[in-house]
């Protein structure tokens, strides 16, 4: 048997190294050694496996016709691939304008397009046991990515993503939709599933709209594992962009990456993180990594010249924190920030154009400086006790007498009452303190948010654990409530 194929699947599947160990024993069928030896190292503890094993030659053999196979119908797979990709361009682009009409949905159009072209192979990775040295089909997953619908916009670009996406590796592709306004995408945690795309044991993909209006249809009811998955989902990427913003905030504090969650969880003043969330620990590496590799990106830009300091740091990202995102990297990628809307008495927690939270607020008037501060001191009970008048939480803007912070006066959220700080409710502050960590910019204007409220019920809160020691018992607050 000619090698070809194998040669091809090895080059597209450096990492199989059961695919590098058939290889090897192709070359040396054929008398090539040095050829074969070569793969022979490359097959690593595989090869040892078999050689040891003395395994018999049909169970190798069979393994070699299946990815031979794979190969061949690499081209067949990828035509086909195109012509659904195809078809959902035309069934998607059905319902829009045409290209040079006003409110034309370009980035969808590209999407579709990048998915249309892209030839990556989607047939299942097939790894060796070790031990037995037989092969076996990874295990399928599931994932889940967010796009906005609402203002002629339905979400095209994610499903294409999705589609293009979707494989033997991939059980189910779900997005979720985020409703607009203006030009806000807006987070909830109980987002409505909008389409699902899904792979069957033979490779097939099919793709189902959730949405009654859209798809002229009675969908489907979404499973209830779909749904308690999408839940999780989110809540997953709410600690994802607190960590990350995190992780930004101690490098520019201290000019060096964290090592941990734990140094940046640290008693008062040096609680970046004042409170941590389920998996955070999970999620550290990878995020690292990709703030190392984007400072990398910025230095290479900048330098012209390769730095390799980070390079030891940066592969410990390479884990399955993200395995259950569309693309494995957090979805909202961009460093959290607060806006606080003087007319409509709102402070948002924002994620580049995405509001992931919205909250009611209290203000004083022309008292309540309007510009850009960073979040300073954090401090849990800043007048020793919780039913204070700055409440359980503030949070300090730069070195001013202004803070975000609680108070014993809830009547007075949405009202004009304070000196000039912004006051919230105990719910609200305690989960802005939560997620928000220290070095978080604050702007300060009118007019710069929608008129809306987005807060979860309280079940599904941002959950976190208090660090402790988050008070400060060395100075008294005088803040400009």
């Amino acid at each position: 048997m000619q090698n070809t194929h194998l040669r091809t699947y090895v080059k597209k599947h450096p990492e199989n190294k059961m695919a590098w160990y058939l290889l090897g024993k192709e070359y040396l069928g054929e008398g090539q050694e040095a050829k074969a030896n070569y793969c022979f190292q490359q097959a690593g503890e595989v090869y040892e496996a078999f050689e040891r094993s003395k395994a018999p030659a049909d169970i190798w053999v069979d393994y070699q016709e299946k990815l031979v196979e794979m190969s061949e119908q690499k081209e067949k797979k990828q035509r086909r691939r195109k012509m659904w990709l195809t078809l959902l361009m035309l069934l998607v682009l059905a319902g829009l304008p045409p290209a040079d009409a006003p409110g034309f949905s370009r980035e969808a159009a590209d999407a579709l397009s990048a998915a249309l072209e892209s030839t990556d192979d989607i047939a299942a990775p097939v790894e060796a046991d070790k031990q037995t040295g037989t092969a076996s089909i990874a295990p399928p997953s599931n994932v889940f990515t967010a796009a906005a619908f609402g203002g002629g916009n339905h979400g095209e670009a994610a499903l294409a993503a999705a589609w293009s996406g979707s494989g033997p590796k991939v059980e189910t592709s779900a997005v979720l939709g985020m409703q607009t306004s203006d030009d806000w995408s807006l987070w909830k945690r109980n987002m409505p599933v909008k389409y699902i795309v899904q792979t069957n044991t033979s490779g097939k993909l099919t793709a189902q709209s959730y949405d009654a209006k859209q798809c002229n249809c009675e969908p489907p009811e979404v499973t209830p594992k779909i749904k308690k998955m999408a839940l999780a989902w989110t809540a997953k990427q709410e600690a994802a962009a607190s960590l990350s913003s995190a992780i930004v905030a101690y490098r520019k504090k201290n000019n060096a990456w964290p090592k941990s969650v734990t140094q940046m969880a640290q008693p008062f003043p040096n609680n970046i993180l004042g409170e941590t969330a389920p998996g955070m620990t999970e999620m550290f590496p990878k995020l690292l990594a990709l703030h190392q590799g984007k400072a990398q990106e910025g230095k290479s830009d900048s330098s012209g010249q390769e730095n390799g300091s980070t390079t030891s740091n940066t592969s410990q990202g390479n884990n399955a924190a993200f395995a259950d995102t569309l693309g494995g990297h957090p979805f909202l990628q961009e460093p959290l920030e607060i806006v606080i809307d003087k007319d409509k008495h709102k402070l948002a927690l924002i994620s580049g154009d995405t509001i992931v939270r919205m909250y009611d607020v209290g203000l004083g008037g022309d008292r309540t400086p309007e510009g850009s501060f960073v979040i300073t001191d954090k401090v849990v009970n800043p007048n020793g006790r919780s039913n204070g008048e700055f409440g359980s939480r503030g949070m300090q803007l730069s070195n001013t007498n202004y803070a975000i912070h609680g108070t014993n006066e809830p009547d007075s959220i949405g009202l004009d009452e304070s000196l000039g700080c912004v006051r919230m409710r105990t719910g609200d502050v305690e989960e802005l303190f939560a997620l928000a960590p220290q070095g978080t910019p604050v702007r300060i204007g009118e007019d710069v948010l929608p008129d809306l409220t987005l807060v979860p019920e309280a079940k599904q809160r941002y959950q976190h654990t208090l660090v402790p020691k988050q008070n400060n018992p060395n100075k008294t607050y005088h803040w400009l409530n």
